[in-house]
């Protein structure tokens, strides 16, 4: 349970905190409120945001000093004991005995790992003390020097500190380097490396040059080795900058030595505030993003006047001559220090400040009986936190620059602040103070907060004139979308009104399809008033007028408004038509894939070319069906280039309106393109339909009788195979037409009639243009295979027209020759004329004789041989019946190598024998899989017969014994039927390898 004075010291605190707080607020809430369409829900009664919490730590003796970095707690008590903690491990305390003797502590500096620390005696002595040391070391080189302040290295290994500066009650900037050596070390030699001065104050300062706060950083690295270096340092009226350059991993000691020297004779860049206290303070707050703690972010100054304090610019490499004058310090001001405020009747206020710690928006200040937390950006005090008597006067407040935690401590307590949302109140803070994008960065998590400060920043450009930035601001608010657009409207800006409209119709879901037509229909027609207004100042501003039109565009073909546009397409489309926007008109169209729309726009403008493009921007074939017609009257050429473009996705057979349509004028180069594509379908896309081929041959017929017989060659003669109809081409080639194409049509009927097999009337119509095609027919190879008795009648024809028609007796003569066989002087001798003599075919009635008499003597010498080949084969029957083989009792079987008598064998005429088993192994690899299989179900059937033998009968028995001799024939007739060593059945195997197996071998 609390005590009595634990719990009004709470009540101290809240109530001080609550009266800041709403102090602060009134201050903030005088200008007009904002309308909104978020509500405020925040509570009155917030958790502060600095609250403390006091360490459960007792201390046996008052704590003079403490220090924290990086969770490492050093603390010394009045008798020179240091208490060496780890946060982590609280219950491990380490202490050490400082030194004997009569000499106080004057200050203690712990360096930002937690590893090291230094110990400053009013005796002007120093000590050291590692993390893994207990035993504290004497700085001998330190000796006749007040340590005021420290500029640690941030980089510090396990063995050394690396360079650091000091700065003493005399105005001298030291260097030094400490190894953390070993405990032997104490006894063998000092731990200081080096300790040497680099720069004097006290030379150029009358009045006191005690250098009470260093920092140094790095600020850049160059590619020549070098790093660029910033020091600050304050005196206690003075704050310096020091800029140089250092080589990296030189050697060369002081390190610094090469950026103070140039300040020998000139003076370094300063700050002077007057005034003189005793504790000026200099901290940096060091940024946390990244994990990088190596560049502070800003900076505080304890001085007489204030706190001074600013940003630290991020700085680039640059020249070296211009680093000695760069100032890295930004938005400089000087916090004065809060009036003095009691709320508490029985305590008495101490004005002093001991020190300060900055966060990233406060600072807190320490006296000796209570904590103020001062706001760096309003300097408004927004908090103030009261300690009692209890545990004695407030001693310091220290910051641990690693973790950020803020820890207070008093005689005889420690105490550690939580910081709880620092930024809570900032975006309002800048928006008061007009800093509108820094204001919106804090308040991103606060959609109510954002939408205030957008509205604050919406009216602000509103009232400067800014109309297009304030109509992006009103956009992304809350507010009423009536009332804004109204605002644009009535002070007559519209461009300002399509800006707010098109940032909010970029906000809209994609479910909002409602507010998405309405703002994009509004848009479309804004737009095109203004392209109104343009057109007619076109020569004045053409600029103007194309940027707007693309801005409609761009709107109109926005991805997310394609459903909008398309469920509202005839507004816009009457929209686009009321103002005469033909080009946007179409433009629309063809985003919307309307096609139909846009080549029906440009056949009414006869633009037949364009409309032919827009046709293949689609990919809609009826559309090309249904506009073909008139492109094929004044483009035939591109439109057939572009069926053809399309290959097989367009149906020929629906183009046949549009090729009719075009070649009924006669015009050549309709008919042409109409056959050009004819034929690019039959030959490359390979189209079957009857009604292709049919208006491709009637087009031929009549523009290209030429083409009709090699395209009737091309089809074939099958008719299961032509694609025209064969009748119907028949009928067009016997139709009247040109004298001059007539030959050519007859060819072409010739070609019809013997496809339709009409042998005889291919002849005769043949006859009408050549002799030679007509023989031609005759001669077909498929009549002299089928129908000998059709050739003859369709040679006696040919024959008859050379008599008759032609009346040349001479070359009726030679027709005889030509026929073959099939026609004898007998033939046609009732061809010719009565008044023919016979001397005129007397030599062909004794060429015919002589052919007569030479037949029968061929006949009879094929008689002869046919006697004498009879008489042959009878012998070598005879011979075969008779012959017979000798077996010894020592031949033995080709395979195996044994006696051939021991089982059943087969003998060859070529003296090659096996036994019948040794056969089959032999010859079942080199027989075909037909014969194998045969002759394994054969095995199989001898096999099942030898088995079933007992207790048959007789009758059974025989018919057993004719089956197994019927199987041994069939077996010898599928295996035996050859020599397997000398037979055909050897030479068809001499491709196989002698072993199938690859792991056989030859033994």
């Amino acid at each position: 349970m609390a005590s009595i004075l634990d719990q009004y010291e709470a009540t101290i605190s809240r109530t001080t905190t609550s009266s800041r707080t709403m102090r602060s607020s009134s201050n903030m809430n005088n200008n007009e409120p904002v309308s909104s369409g978020y509500i405020n829900t925040r509570v009155e009664d917030e958790i502060p945001i600095f609250s403390k919490s006091k360490i459960n730590f007792k201390p046996q003796e008052p704590i003079t000093h403490l220090c924290i970095c990086n969770n490492m707690l050093c603390m010394v008590m009045s008798r020179r004991l240091l208490l060496r903690i780890n946060l982590l491990d609280p219950d491990n305390v380490d202490e050490v005995d400082l030194f004997r003797g009569d000499d106080e502590v004057y200050k203690i500096y712990l360096d930002p790992t937690g590893q090291y620390l230094l110990v400053s005696l009013k005796s002007e002595e120093t000590l050291f003390l590692s993390a893994n040391s207990r035993r504290p070391k004497a700085l001998n080189k330190f000796k006749g020097h007040k340590v005021e302040s420290v500029g640690w290295c941030r980089t510090a290994s396990e063995n050394t500190t690396g360079p650091v500066l000091v700065g003493t009650s005399r105005g001298l900037i030291m260097e030094c380097s400490i190894e953390a050596g070993e405990e032997t070390k104490f006894f063998g030699g000092s731990v200081d490396q080096y300790f040497k001065q680099v720069f004097n104050f006290g030379k150029s300062d009358n009045q006191s040059s005690a250098v009470m706060g260093l920092e140094y950083f790095s600020t850049a690295t160059r590619s020549n080795g070098k790093s660029d270096y910033c020091i600050f340092a304050i005196t206690p009226s003075r704050l310096f900058q020091f800029n140089g350059s250092i080589y990296n991993n030189s050697g060369d000691v002081p390190v610094f030595q090469t950026i103070f020297a140039p300040y020998e004779n000139i003076p370094p860049r300063y700050i002077d505030l007057p005034g003189f206290i005793d504790n000026s303070q200099l901290i940096f707050l060091y940024s946390s993003k990244g994990n990088t703690m190596q560049v502070p972010t800003q900076f505080a100054w304890l001085a007489a006047p204030g706190i001074y304090v600013g940003d630290v610019k991020s700085s680039q490499a640059m020249d070296e001559s211009a680093l000695q004058q760069r100032s890295l310090v930004a938005n400089p001001k000087l916090i004065s220090y809060p009036a003095a405020e009691n709320n508490n009747p029985f305590a008495e206020e101490n004005t002093n400040v001991l020190n300060i710690v900055l966060t990233e928006f406060h600072i807190l200040l320490l006296y000796s009986d209570r904590l103020k937390a001062v706001c760096s950006l309003n300097e408004q005090v927004i908090c103030e936190d009261v300690y009692t008597s209890r545990y004695g006067q407030l001693v310091g407040l220290i910051r641990d620059p690693i973790l950020n935690t803020i820890w207070a401590y008093t005689e005889r307590a420690i105490f550690k602040y939580k910081v709880v949302k620092e930024s809570r109140d900032v975006w309002q803070m800048y928006l008061d103070m007009g800093k509108f994008d820094l204001a919106r960065e804090y308040c991103r998590d606060n959609p109510a907060n954002l939408d205030q400060v957008c509205t604050k920043q919406a009216e602000h450009a509103f009232e400067k004139g800014q109309y297009q930035e304030s109509a992006l601001y009103y956009a992304i608010t809350q507010n009423s979308f009536e009332d804004v657009a109204l605002k644009f409207i009535r002070a007559d800006k519209e461009n300002a009104l399509r800006a707010f409209l098109q940032k909010k119709l970029s906000g809209l879901k994609e479910n909002e399809t409602v507010q998405m037509t309405m703002l994009s229909t509004w848009l479309v027609e804004l737009y095109l008033n203004h392209l109104g207004r343009l057109r007619e100042n076109e020569e004045r501003d053409p600029e103007s007028l194309q940027k707007c039109q693309e801005n409609l565009r761009k709107l109109l073909a926005q991805g997310r408004l394609k459903d909008c546009f398309q469920q509202n397409c005839a507004t816009i489309y009457d929209l686009l038509i009321s103002h005469g926007d033909i080009e946007d008109y179409v433009f629309f169209a063809v985003l919307m894939q309307d096609y139909e729309r846009v080549v029906n726009h440009h056949v009414q403008n006869e633009a037949y070319t364009a409309a032919l493009e827009a046709l293949r921007k689609q990919n809609d074939i009826s559309l090309y069906y249904k506009f073909s017609p008139v492109l094929m009257q004044h483009i035939p050429t591109a439109t057939v280039d572009s069926w053809i473009d399309l290959k097989d996705r367009i149906d020929p057979k629906h183009l046949i309106p549009s090729l009719i349509n075009c070649t009924q004028s006669g015009h050549r180069e309709q008919w042409m393109e109409a056959v050009r594509y004819l034929e690019y379908c039959t030959t490359d896309l390979h189209c079957t339909d009857p009604a292709i081929h049919n208006y491709l041959l009637s087009l031929y017929v009549k523009y290209q009788p030429e083409s009709v017989t090699n395209y009737l060659k091309d089809q074939g003669e099958d008719q299961a195979e032509i694609h025209y109809d064969v009748k119907y081409a028949l009928r067009l080639c016997l139709g009247d037409g040109d004298e001059k194409a007539k030959p050519l049509l007859r060819r072409a009927c010739v070609t019809i009639y013997t496809v339709m097999c009409l042998y005889e009337e291919a002849v005769s119509m043949a006859l009408q243009v050549d002799v030679e095609l007509a023989k031609s027919i005759a001669d077909r190879r498929e009549l002299e295979e089928e129908d000998e008795e059709l050739r003859k009648k369709l040679w006696l024809q040919i024959a008859k027209h050379v008599v008759q028609e032609d009346k040349d007796i001479s070359r009726a003569m030679k027709f005889l020759q030509e026929s073959g066989d099939l026609l004898k002087i007998e033939d046609i001798l009732p061809f010719f004329p009565d008044f023919v003599t016979i001397d005129h075919f007397k030599d062909a009635l004794c060429e015919s004789l002589a052919e007569y008499n030479k037949h029968i003597d061929e006949l009879k010498e094929e008689m002869d041989d046919a006697t004498t080949s009879a008489h042959s084969i009878r012998g070598n029957i005879q011979d075969t019946r008779n012959r017979h083989l000798v077996v010894g009792e020592t031949d033995r079987c080709w395979s195996c190598g044994r006696q051939l008598l021991t089982r059943g064998f087969y003998l060859f005429p070529c003296q090659h024998a096996f036994h019948s088993d040794c056969l089959w192994i032999e010859a079942k690899p080199l027989l075909i899989d037909t014969k194998r299989e045969i002759a394994e179900q054969l095995h199989r059937e001898l096999a099942a017969l030898n088995q079933s033998q007992s207790g048959q009968s007789d009758d059974a028995m025989k018919e057993r014994r004719l089956r197994r001799q019927k199987l041994v024939l069939q077996l010898d007739e599928t295996i035996a039927n050859e020599c397997i060593l000398c037979g055909e059945i050897a030479v068809r195997a001499i491709d196989k390898p002698f072993f199938i197996d690859e792991t056989d071998d030859w033994s």
